[in-house]
């Protein structure tokens, strides 16, 4: 009896190595089978994104107010009363935003303040003229709001007069949004709105000043 070891079986490499050869193949065939299934699945994340976004677009316009400025010097019953106001003409309500106002480059306050620059009011605080909030407010499609107004009296002629001529030289931009945020700056009376990320935080805004007109 020998003492050499048995030699190991031999290796059959010819199938393996056929096996290689075919691999890129196979690969290949796997590829173009889950193909047509990838393409279906980007196709149908990119027809839901254009859904979204088009619901999104119907959302907005079906609830798109559209602000603009304006001014008048004849009252509701035709009396001479001059006037200035901030319009919803869209289809939804509008959120009123800042507003800033500007007489021959400078930035107004308030009522009073436009007054006496533009119109040689004196002290405005003895003049009779109404004036409503401009910020803050909601204002429905279709509704005005008539922020300052001037009646024409035999007291203030000089001033009604002068305003009546300065007005149109006013300088107006006003911030609104829409119920869904969306947000559109308005600058002039015949102004495109240009929408804006949000409203600005650093205009020096025109206000009422009611309570400085009740403290006298």
């Amino acid at each position: 009896m020998s003492d050499t070891p048995d030699a190991p079986p031999a290796v059959n490499t010819a199938i393996p190595t056929r096996l290689l050869r075919y691999l890129p193949f196979l690969t290949a065939a796997h590829f173009l089978i889950g193909l047509p299934a990838l393409i279906a699945s980007l196709a149908l994340a990119y027809f839901a994104f254009v859904q979204a976004d088009a619901t999104r677009k119907m959302q907005t316009g079906g609830v798109m107010p559209f602000v603009t400025f304006g001014t008048s010097n004849v009252g509701d019953k035709g009396e001479a009363h001059i006037s200035l106001s901030l319009t919803n003409n869209g289809v939804g309500p509008a959120i009123l935003g800042p507003v800033e106002i500007w007489y021959e480059g400078q930035n107004i306050a308030g009522p009073g303040e436009l007054l006496n620059t533009c119109c040689d009011a004196g002290d405005a605080n003895r003049l009779a003229f109404s004036t409503s909030p401009s910020t803050g407010i909601a204002v429905r499609p279709g509704e005005e709001v008539r922020f300052l107004g001037l009646p024409r009296t035999p007291e203030n002629e000089a001033v009604w007069q002068a305003f009546n001529r300065e007005r149109w030289k006013l300088k107006l931009r006003a911030c609104y949004c829409s119920i869904y945020q969306d947000c559109w700056i308005t600058e002039g009376m015949q102004a495109i709105p240009k929408p804006v990320a949000a409203c600005p935080a650093n205009w020096k805004r025109y206000s009422e000043d009611a309570a400085r007109r009740l403290g006298g």
